[in-house]
């Protein structure tokens, strides 16, 4: 009899929590689940990697040109990449909930298109590889608990001053892939708090001093592929919480020896794929963190002076590689 209570007892939690998950379901699948779309709760990670359930309406790939009006207002995950939208109506405006939006290869050209507005909680924005030309003063304003920004692979020629404004809690920035000719240290006094920036493969043919000021928690600066051919001696100062820094594919013709000088907690340096001359004694003095440096494919390297490394304590990986004039 006991054994007979306690099956269904067991079998009573099994039904409630079989309710709850159908419950779960079943609001995924009512008619606020936008046609052709797929709805449902999906694993969901935040920016710091933390595991979450998340709403999720995946619009993905659907040829669609304008976003659904039917979401519902407790969607918290909006994926519409790869389709036709140029710009939005007030499909967004009533999701309150939302901190996660995906808009990337789409149509749009204008940041204002987007429609951010009433996004208090948006985290994470996606916008890369659309045709947006611009960045205006405080077209992200609205988005004050934005953690990440991808609008890489667009034709961002310009950036105001006071772009991202109200962006104090930006830990990710991706403005690679664009048409930006230069850099202003101005961009970043809002966004003290970013750990990664990458603005690499922007023709910036060169970088000034106090650049990267006001980012003093940044970990990882990437400037690949770009076409700077040298680095002035205070480009980096306030970046002392750097841990990895990428100079691949450029046109640096020596180390900037007293730039990296200003890096006191840099491990991991990439100067791969720049058309560096000789490497001498004194190149990485007081890099006492730096654990890995790589120097492969550098075509013109001609020289390695025998104490060029002696100065690295902590260095456990050393590349140098496809060097085609450096004698082996």
């Amino acid at each position: 009899m006991a054994k007979q209570k306690f099956n269904l007892s067991l079998l009573g939690q099994l039904f409630s929590g079989l309710i709850v998950v159908l419950a779960s379901v079943s609001h995924c699948q009512t008619s606020e689940c936008p046609q052709l779309c797929v709805c449902e709760i999906r694993p969901w990670f935040t920016p710091q990697s933390t595991y979450r359930e998340a709403i999720t309406v995946d619009c993905n790939d659907l040829r669609l040109t304008r976003i659904p009006g039917n979401l519902s207002s407790d969607t918290q995950v909006l994926l519409l990449q790869s389709n036709y939208i140029a710009r939005t109506s007030e499909e967004l405006e009533q999701l309150f909930n939302l901190t996660e939006l995906d808009l990337s290869q789409n149509n749009f050209s204008s940041i204002q298109d987007v429609g951010l507005t009433n996004m208090s909680q948006l985290t994470t924005l996606h916008l890369e590889e659309n045709q947006i030309t611009e960045m205006p003063d405080y077209c992200l304003q609205d988005l004050s608990n934005l953690q990440e920004l991808y609008i890489n692979h667009n034709q961002i020629n310009t950036i105001a001053s006071n772009a991202f404004t109200g962006l104090q809690n930006l830990l990710r920035l991706h403005l690679n892939s664009n048409k930006l000719q230069s850099i202003n240290s101005q961009w970043f006094e809002s966004t003290p708090n970013l750990e990664i920036l990458m603005i690499g493969e922007n023709p910036v043919t060169g970088i000034v001093d106090f650049n990267f000021r006001s980012l003093v928690n940044l970990r990882s600066l990437v400037l690949a592929g770009m076409e700077l051919t040298d680095v002035p001696p205070n480009a980096f100062v306030g970046l002392d919480n750097l841990e990895s820094l990428s100079f691949y594919d450029n046109n640096l013709v020596r180390i900037p020896q007293k730039a990296l000088q200003k890096l006191p907690n840099l491990k991991f340096l990439d100067l791969n794929k720049n058309p560096v001359h000789k490497i001498e004694e004194g190149d990485f003095k007081n890099m006492l963190q730096l654990k890995e440096l790589a120097i492969n494919n550098m075509a013109e390297l001609v020289s390695i002076d025998h104490y060029a490394f002696d100065d690295l304590p902590e260095l456990t990986k050393l590349e140098a590689t496809n060097n085609p004039k450096f004698p082996s």
